[in-house]
């Protein structure tokens, strides 16, 4: 007889554990033979220290029927699957060594944390907060613990390692050296690349412990000598209690009513301080409250107080208006403007009300933008709108059409009344003025006739035709109220809106669009509706019709547009592509224009027989247009085809203007005086290029002094939106237009007499590096536009004293100098831009704001972005230059900037390109300069006078020439 051994299994799972803890199993080693046997070993072949192996304790010798244990423990120091494969051998005749695979899965080690969340809530910047948590490791592997996440640099702790088998108490410390809020996590770890257990970390940073709440204070506007009190309540809002030392105003006309000192003030806790102004002088004062106090050092938090007048208080613009003089069955109109002056809160616009010769006067309903308010009781004179319409704080505004609309002969006069909850002063008037006179009746002519028909629009699709009103009669006609009085369902509307009206001289018209655009197949009728001066017949009705079937022709374009066109420069005609869009042939027989507002447009090349179009082929039509009459011109191009009853419909569109004479204005300057407002990008590629220009700021600011050149300056970013707190200055790189820095930790507005001048201007320009956008048109024309350059302090974010008032100066030169290693990004066009800045110093000194930039102007330039083409158009549209960003020296450009405003200018850039100098004159406060005292430098596109001819300060310059034509 032979000893038999054999194993229970040959596969042993220890399914889930996790990594640390510990798991035991057996395996049998049997006897089913007749004759003893001896378990020599049990062994892991892949040495897996995960796992242990050994034979059980007793005896080795297993007698037939018995069995010996093998003890296989699994012990997971990762996460993942594991595993060995166990070895047994004994001396037995038959199955003297068996092999078990063994198996498991290390999973997440289940740490105690209490408590899961470390929330230090807020505190101030530099300060700092540690907070515990307890750490239990249940397991005989050591922790080690790390601190990572968005923002784990001011977080740290005090220990590293949990030993095993232990609970530990971890001291975490929050020390903020940035504003806002931030998150990380205190990671924990039994092995590495294991899964972490985790305790969230939060907290938020602020630059004082004080909230304002109203801020800035208001107090009433009031006569000198007299006293006014306000007040406003301060909130901790911190984590800790902190200790008022005093309160200091900046201005000794404000004076704290309470006397707060030595008062702790509790996390959450609010402190009322009622203040008191004292006028001093007449008009408007602000000043400062600072509330220096002690938390874990000394501190300050500061308010404006504003003795402005800040109470919504209602304006009209205009406060009178002259309507001319206007036939008897007329119609004119004209806007007036309601803001509120205030400051704080809405003001309630609550309607008008007519005294004197109201009837000859009427007003429409209020509109806000596009959005119309109907008025919600009352009739004309008195209308009323309930509960109101809030206006906010300028730029917030409601317009008021107000119409003259006379119906007899005469001089008429009418106040209108304006009403609001202004406090003060609840009601504004304005008068209203108009004359009229009797005229014979109207004799018009109205195209097209007998209707206007749009032929068949597919669904979906729009189109436009118009028509003219003509007075070919020996009087005049008033018009009025001219608009869609059936639109079909909605499928017929003017693009412009209803006209008012007016008045048309003899031989003398005009004309307008009419939309047709139907969602759904279907026969339309509409129609357009007017009023002429004929009492036998004063309203006129044009029919519309239209048909809106699926049609196997498609033109591209779909419209023949021909645009403004010159009367003196050519008109290039104009393509379409008419092509079959449907899987069988088609034929077109023809192709012919239609009745419109004139005949100024023609086939070039006429179809002169049908054309037969396979699926996806197609054919050209080539309009012209004889643009020798004035005005806009509609005409419908039909093109027909047997299959489609209604012929499928290309609009043509043009418009004739008058002859290109040019004429310029200009006025001359203040010398010596310039504002400099660097726009930087903060984006994360920029630091070369910041430190270059910080780098030229001391030659700079010297060749300024040198030319004589008072030079203000400020800074701000190319970022419209916040980004992160890496760029510093308060705003998380979205200054959006204020001056850099927002949180005023410097002079944000740099004089170049001051003594610290270079170090503080070179501070500004560090913007940081954290945006991914550069929106740099945008804030430059933020930073110069109200309210933020006429308000000390931004009321749309929650920033102390971020308005860039005190700026700009009314005489001063403005330059504009960018710099950004890629373009702008701002979303409307450069002409939107260009024209901000040529109005930015009033009528007539377009030519006294320039736009500078310091930007990749090739493709060689290794930048973030190939090329500034948004940038460049707008400096070169204002005047100004462009240099390469990736040029060593940025002086050249820098220097331009100064020389321009060293002297008075001579150079006056042109609005438009001339043909010539054939035409072109110069006038000087009216009076011609002879062609010896200037030049014409086309490089520039500008009149250059020469030393001794250049206009003095305040004097008016006239340049006329012809322009050329534009190209087609």
């Amino acid at each position: 007889m032979q000893a038999t051994a054999v194993v229970d299994t040959d596969l042993l799972d220890f399914g889930d554990v996790p990594v640390g803890e510990w798991r035991e199993r057996q395996v049998r080693i049997r006897n089913v033979g007749y004759v003893p046997f001896s378990a020599i070993e049990a062994l892991g072949l892949a040495n897996n220290p995960s796992y242990e192996v050994e034979l059980g304790e007793g005896g080795n010798r297993v007698m037939p029927g018995e069995s010996h244990v093998v003890l296989v423990r699994f012990h997971p120091l990762t996460e993942g699957l594991s595993t060995e494969t166990v070895h047994v051998a004994t001396d037995a005749n038959q199955g003297a060594e068996a092999q078990v695979q063994v198996m498991g899965m290390g999973t997440p080690t289940q740490v105690g944390i209490d408590p899961p969340l470390l929330d230090y809530e807020t505190l101030e910047v530099e300060s700092e907060r540690t907070l515990e948590v307890t750490v239990t490791n249940p397991v005989d592997l050591p922790l080690t613990l790390s601190v990572g996440g968005t923002h784990a640099e001011p977080f740290t702790a005090d220990t590293v390692t949990i030993p095993p088998m232990a609970s530990v108490r971890v001291s975490t410390k929050y020390l903020p050296r940035a504003l806002g809020a931030m998150g990380a996590r205190l990671e924990i770890l039994s092995c590495e690349g294991c899964t972490p257990s985790t305790v969230e970390l939060k907290g938020n940073s602020v630059a004082s412990a004080f909230v304002f709440d109203p801020a800035p204070v208001p107090f009433d506007l009031i006569p000198v000598h007299e006293r006014t009190q306000s007040f406003t309540r301060a909130r901790n809002i911190t984590w800790r209690p902190v200790t008022v030392e005093r309160l200091v105003t900046s201005d000794h006309a404000f004076a704290p009513l309470s006397r707060p000192e030595g008062t702790t003030v509790q996390p959450g806790q609010v402190v009322e301080m009622p203040m008191e102004f004292a006028a001093r002088f007449s008009g408007p004062n602000v000043g400062d409250l600072t509330v220096h106090y002690t938390s874990d050092k000394a501190r300050n938090s500061q308010v404006i107080l504003d003795a402005r007048g800040g109470r919504p208080t209602m304006a009209v613009t205009p406060v009178s208006l002259d309507f001319g003089e206007v036939p008897v069955g007329g119609k004119v109109e004209r806007v007036i403007r309601i803001t509120n002056a205030g400051t704080n809160g809405n003001l309630q616009f609550v309607g008008v009300a007519a005294g004197g010769d109201s009837p000859q006067f009427s007003v429409d309903i209020p509109t806000r933008g596009t959005q119309a308010i109907p008025w919600t009781g009352g009739t004309w004179p008195v209308l009323e709108v309930t509960p109101g319409v809030p206006i906010a704080p300028n730029p917030d505004a409601v317009e008021l059409k107000v119409y003259f609309e006379p119906t007899a002969a005469g001089n008429w006069t009418a106040s209108l009344r304006v009403r609001s909850d202004d406090l003060f002063n609840p009601e504004r008037e304005i008068i209203l003025t108009g004359r009229s006179r009797a005229t014979a009746p109207c004799v018009y002519e109205l195209v097209p006739q007998p209707m206007m028909d749009f032929g068949n629009v597919a669904p979906g699709r729009g189109a436009v035709l118009g028509f003219q009103f003509r007075n070919p009669g020996s009087a005049e006609c008033a018009v009025k109220n001219i608009h869609i009085s059936n639109d079909g369902g909605g499928v017929f509307f003017m693009p412009g809106g209803r006209l008012t009206g007016g008045v048309v001289e003899y031989d003398t018209g005009f004309s307008a669009m009419v939309a047709f655009r139907p969602q759904a197949a279907g026969d339309f009728t509409g129609e357009l509706e007017l009023t002429v001066s004929n009492p036998a017949a004063p309203t006129v009705r044009l029919p519309l019709r239209g048909v809106s079937r699926a049609s196997c022709l498609v033109a591209t374009p779909s419209f023949v547009d021909f645009g403004p066109i010159r009367y003196d420069c050519a008109a290039t005609p104009r393509k379409t592509y008419v092509a079959n869009r449907c899987s069988s042939p088609i034929t077109v027989t023809g192709a012919d224009i239609g009745n419109g507002t004139s005949n100024q447009f023609s086939l070039v090349t006429p179809m002169t027989a049908p054309v037969t179009l396979a699926p996806g082929e197609g054919f050209e039509l080539e309009v012209g247009y004889a643009r020798n009459v004035h005005g806009q011109h509609f005409s419908p191009l039909y093109l027909r085809t047997p299959n489609e009853p209604v012929p499928f419909l290309v609009p043509l569109i043009a418009e004739t203007n008058h002859e290109g004479i040019q004429v310029d204005r200009y006025t001359q300057g203040t010398d010596s005086q310039l504002d400099v407002l660097f726009v930087v990008s903060n984006t994360t590629t920029m630091q070369q290029y910041q430190q270059r220009l910080q780098a030229a700021i001391p030659q700079w600011l010297q060749t300024a002094q040198t030319n004589g050149v008072d030079v203000r300056v400020g800074v701000t970013s190319t970022g419209l939106v916040a980004r992160g707190p890496q760029c510093g200055g308060g705003a998380n790189g979205g200054e959006a237009g204020r001056l850099f820095p927002v949180d005023g930790s410097r002079p944000r507005v740099v004089s170049s007499t001051s003594p610290t001048a270079v170090a503080d201007l070179q501070a500004n320009l560090g913007v940081g590096m954290c945006h991914n956008l550069v929106q740099g048109l945008e804030t430059m024309r933020q930073a110069l536009s109200a309210p933020l350059s006429e308000q000390m302090d931004d009321l749309r974010t929650p920033q102390p004293n971020d308005g860039n008032a005190g700026f700009v100066r009314a005489a001063a030169r403005m330059a504009v100098v960018v710099l950004a290693d890629e373009d702008d990004n701002s979303g409307f066009g450069p002409e939107s831009y260009i024209q901000f800045l040529q109005t930015l110093k009033g009528t007539g000194m377009s030519h006294r704001s320039q736009l500078y930039g310091l930007v990749p102007t090739d493709s060689a330039c290794a930048t973030a972005g190939s090329g500034s083409a948004r940038f460049t158009a707008v400096a070169q549209g204002t005047g100004g230059q462009v240099a390469n960003i990736c040029g060593q020296n940025y002086q050249p450009l820098l220097e331009q900037v100064i020389q321009r405003a060293g002297e008075p200018q001579a150079d006056f850039p042109l609005t438009a390109a001339p043909t010539g100098l054939g035409e072109m004159g110069v006038r000087v406060q009216g009076q011609p300069v002879p062609a010896t005292q200037w030049v014409y430098d086309a490089a520039q596109n500008a009149i250059v006078f020469q030393p001794g001819a250049i206009p003095s300060p305040g004097q008016a310059v006239e340049v006329r020439y012809r322009s050329v034509c534009a190209a087609p």
